[in-house]
């Protein structure tokens, strides 16, 4: 019998063996002099030195980075290329660090890899070593990513006067984590060319899995997952083989041009709306209205409009009205009950049809094509497990008569008033799980604008409550509170700032007096209004004030902080909290993984400044900033990461995509920081 699941499981996170504990810099622990393997990053000036102190390190010798004011200091090697990584390998960066610099100032290790042009692909920074401190050990992991021809490790001081002297600098390759499971393999069945922009889409989805049919397709079936149509019409040998293919419980996705033509009808263009209107929801209503609940409508509620559009004239093809066929379900029709997705049951398996040719690239701003390839990874049997469609992007009022629906209406979701929020509003939660239980924290839109994950918020409670994620989480064991919108002033005017014109996330205790914002409105001053105006106390914000109070709960053990952005550069990225437990960068790693195979294969999109279309994944984990962020007071000894996701959209087109990220992510949250971790990382 054909396998016809979707495998995503969850594999060791560690290869059994260290690739190399050789140290790949040379003179790292500086019994000879700086140069020629160090390079001074930075000249050395009226500001600053940067030199070679006998005797002064924590065994020999040390290299020195002095700031005579302050400023940004650095040394580095690998300036020369001569440091080469392949991608894909796991590294630590490490060294002792020393400094009597002032309470400004901080010191750290950062790992640039560059590609062969010189462009930066990566720049994570270890955690800082701050103020006066005697020596430390620091260490920063990351994996090299691809197009990466070269690196460069940076030792770096800023923001104070004093010294900081570094020893015994490593840079090791780790273990590799164990390769990822083989991508399902999909057979593709197609005469367009391959410059095609919708088969390379499909290849960007389904990656090394998918497979041409070539000229014995049987073959090329035989441990298949899904097959893939992608024709005009179709030749009917090609049909002959997919429909064997389902009868012993395959999952086909054909365009439906060629569905139709396999059934010897010709599909037909009806007009659904205009995709280059102004009107977003008028684009939004546009598409086929959900008639059925399937995998290739996981997300959407019946009665929901699926955006879905041609480009330009805005027509999709469907069945001619009144087609019938034994066995055929319409899951979703077009304006006038044409069928415009169908799934045929043929045998133990199916074939699934709907346009895909006449959509444009899954693009941010494209509402009629957003969803482009959704039916399709879910009619191969990988929907989105847990994103909800949200038909508009409520005020903040429904956003809180939504929480009250869902404590109503689940006997495990109780909801609270935190108090008081800046402009006049109430600041209220979720909560779930018993009480002195190790408790985590899940929250988003500290920036008001970055309202999406939000929402991936409520449908985790939901979920949670409705049992699907009782495999992973035990609400006999833990406690859970989530705030959706932290600020809902900022939320309702799409505002980052919140009533007071203060940055929450610049709000916590963590280095406070030593942050400086910018005064991003020109008018002379950094305070009210400006881009990162911290406010004028930490903690002092009513927002702050009940967020600090939920931070000082004695059983809260993990926090997870949710933002949003436009720019592909900034989103699918972790970074950990600065003070968090010594164990999160470890722990963070398999979480990352953990995502990876979860979301692998899913959702198709291109961002704002992406060149091409990409799988939305979480792209990397890494050490934070050592910034007044509100992680940074809750998560101090503990576990956690700010997590940066795609979002601030004018309307809530984005968000069945955005919702299932979300859960996924907490979903990972549980399983790799799971309660038991508090005791055993505190022995």
């Amino acid at each position: 019998m054909m396998k016809v699941a979707w495998i995503f499981g969850v594999m060791a996170l560690y290869g059994a063996a260290f690739a190399s504990a050789t140290n790949l810099l040379v003179n790292g622990g500086f019994e000879n002099e700086l140069a020629p393997a160090w390079e001074k990053r930075t000249p050395e000036d009226a500001a600053r030195r940067i030199f070679r102190a006998a005797g002064e390190g924590r065994s020999g010798a040390a290299a020195v980075l002095e700031n005579l004011e302050p400023t940004f200091t650095r040394l580095r090697q690998g300036h020369d290329r001569s440091i080469k990584i392949e991608p894909g390998q796991r590294i630590e960066l490490s060294a002792w660090i020393k400094t009597d610099m002032e309470a400004a100032g901080e010191a750290m290790l950062q790992f640039y890899c560059l590609d062969a042009k010189g462009g930066i692909l990566a720049q994570p920074q270890s955690r800082r070593v701050t103020g006066p401190a005697d020596w430390t050990f620091c260490r920063m992991r990351t994996t090299v990513p691809e197009g990466t021809a070269y690196v460069m490790p940076y030792l770096q001081t800023r923001g104070g006067v004093g010294k900081v002297w570094f020893d015994d600098v490593s840079l090791t390759l780790l273990p590799p984590p164990a390769p990822l499971p083989p991508e399902p393999r999909v057979v593709l069945f197609s005469d367009l060319p391959e410059e095609h922009a919708v088969i390379k889409n499909a290849r960007t989805l389904f990656g090394a899995g998918l497979v041409k049919a070539g000229d014995d397709p049987a073959s090329a079936l035989a441990d298949a997952e899904g097959a893939l149509a992608l024709y005009e019409g179709v030749p009917p040998g090609v049909w002959l083989a997919l429909k064997g293919f389902a009868e012993k419980g395959g999952r086909v996705f054909m365009d439906i041009r060629a569905f139709a033509a396999a059934h010897g009808v010709e599909a037909v263009a009806v007009k659904v709306g205009d995709p280059a209107s102004k009107n977003l929801q008028a684009v939004m209503r546009s598409g086929l209205t959900v008639l059925r609940s399937d995998d290739a409508t996981a997300g959407f509620a019946v009665g929901q409009v699926m955006p879905r559009m041609g480009w330009p004239a805005g027509n999709l093809f469907m069945l001619p009205t009144g087609f019938s066929l034994a066995g055929l379900e319409i899951l979703a029709e077009g304006p006038g009950g044409e069928p415009g997705l169908v799934k045929l049951a043929v045998g133990k398996g199916r074939v699934t049809a709907c346009d895909l040719l006449s959509l444009r690239e899954p693009y941010f701003r494209n509402i009629d094509a957003f969803y482009a390839f959704t039916p399709v990874s879910g009619a191969l049997g990988n929907p989105p497990a847990f994103g909800e469609y949200y038909p508009q992007r409520m005020k903040y009022e429904g956003v809180v008569a939504e929480m009250r629906r869902l404590a109503e209406k689940y006997p495990e979701i109780s909801l609270e008033d935190e108090g008081a929020a800046s402009g006049g509003y109430r600041l209220w939660s979720l909560n779930l799980g018993g009480s002195g239980r190790p408790l985590y924290l899940l929250y988003a839109a500290a920036h008001g604008a970055e309202w999406e994950p939000g929402y991936g918020l409520m449908t985790f409670a939901r979920q949670v409550a409705d049992g699907r994620l009782s495999g992973v989480v035990d609400l006999e064991k833990v406690s859970i509170k989530i705030i959706p919108i932290l600020n809902p002033a900022g939320y309702d005017k799409m505002s980052r700032q919140n009533a007071n014109g203060v940055d929450l996330n610049r709000q916590g205790d963590h280095r406070w007096e030593h942050f400086k914002g910018r005064d991003s409105n020109n008018d002379g001053v950094w305070g009210p209004g400006d881009y990162d105006w911290k406010g004028a106390a930490p903690l002092s914000e009513p927002e702050a004030i009940a967020y600090n109070r939920i931070s000082q709960m004695p059983e809260l053990h993990c926090v997870l902080d949710f933002h949003a952005n436009t720019s592909a550069k900034a989103n699918r990225m972790g970074f950990l909290s600065a003070t968090g437990h010594p164990d999160n960068e470890d722990l963070a790693e398999n979480f990352q993984r953990i995502a990876l195979l979860r979301l692998r294969g899913k959702h198709l999109l291109r961002q704002n400044d992406e060149p091409a279309v990409s799988q939305y994944l979480l792209d990397y984990v890494s050490m934070g900033s050592g910034s007044p962020f509100l992680m940074n007071t809750s998560a101090k000894g503990r576990f956690g990461m700010l997590i940066e996701l795609n979002g601030i959209y004018r309307e809530s087109y984005g968000t069945l995509l955005q919702t299932d990220v979300t859960c996924e992510l907490c979903r990972a949250l549980f399983i790799a920081y799971p309660p038991e971790r508090e005791k055993s990382g505190n022995k």
